[in-house]
């Protein structure tokens, strides 16, 4: 069968399950398929073997089942950077960024050159996107990233290798900050799991399928995580350091409610491109940069 007779096929067993994205993703699908991660377009000259054919029909048959692309190839580009995953890291969102945009932007405006040596920690690390991205923007920086999953801590590990920032970034099992210690930190980065029981059967596939429940769920109400974390971070927080924290819909108040009790303040609230309050700028009330 020819390149274009196959994508063709392909792009109509899509049509359900991507919509608009069915013709882009048969091809794309068709370039993993012969061990490229570029797409393979009809007008392209390439020898199909017969394995790699049927390679093709396997993954169009995993992506039909639900399986997101980053899954299938086994990588997710956050940040302009790629970022391998496993089954125990949660798959990057786009709106994440906001929270390496805003830490980035506090760090390069209010810290440094007063501070040279800034201290970041990662809360829920999981691939390390959050904690790598400032990493490569912040050259004078170093990091830590934790996690309670053994296998994500691997997977943030052989990310900072292949980014080349291993001897910036620091990875160990953590139960949030249990295993921290004494140590104290600049910024503070924090995509906890936020989504309510409730919510469970509105989730997509792709994401109740193939991203880790325990990095998707937080107790009945989604906010069992927030309570724990926001109660404890003040002392791990400099004076003039921030939390940049996500948190999910409809949220607001009761994560304001969290800060309040814990004696800390809000600085900003950031939307994301929906519209939605999504990343909060914790500090102390002291902050005199804030």
């Amino acid at each position: 069968m020819d390149i274009p007779t196959l994508i063709m096929n392909a792009t109509e067993r899509l049509l359900e399950r991507c919509g608009d994205r069915a013709k882009f993703e048969a091809r794309l699908l068709l370039g993993l398929a012969v061990g490229s991660h570029e797409p393979i377009y009809p007008h392209m000259h390439v020898q199909l073997r017969e394995e790699q054919i049927e390679r093709y029909y396997e993954l169009i048959s995993e992506r039909i089942a639900g399986k997101p692309i980053s899954r299938i190839r086994g990588w997710r580009e956050f940040w302009s950077l790629p970022f391998k995953l496993n089954k125990a890291t949660l798959d990057p969102r786009p709106e994440s960024e906001l929270l390496v945009e805003k830490a980035v932007l506090y760090a390069q405006s209010k810290l440094f050159p007063k501070n040279k040596k800034i201290n970041l920690l990662d809360l829920g690390t999981g691939s390390g996107c959050l904690l790598l991205s400032c990493l490569k923007e912040l050259k004078f920086a170093t990091g830590v990233g934790v996690d309670i999953n053994k296998n994500a801590i691997s997977q943030a590990q052989e990310n900072a290798r292949l980014l080349y920032l291993e001897e910036r970034s620091e990875f160990f099992i953590s139960n949030w900050f249990d295993g921290i210690g004494n140590r104290c930190f600049d910024i503070i980065l924090c995509n906890p799991p936020y989504i309510s029981r409730s919510y469970e059967k509105y989730l997509k596939d792709e994401v109740l399928l193939f991203d880790p429940q325990d990095a998707l769920f937080s107790g009945k109400e989604g906010l069992a995580d927030y309570e724990i974390i926001i109660s404890s971070i003040a002392r791990y927080l400099s004076a003039q350091g921030i939390v940049s924290l996500e948190i999910g819909y409809n949220q607001l108040e009761h994560v304001l409610r969290f800060v309040r009790q814990a004696n800390l303040r809000v600085s900003d609230v950031y939307k994301d491109l929906q519209g939605i309050p999504r990343c909060l700028i914790i500090c102390h009330p002291n902050n005199t940069l804030l």
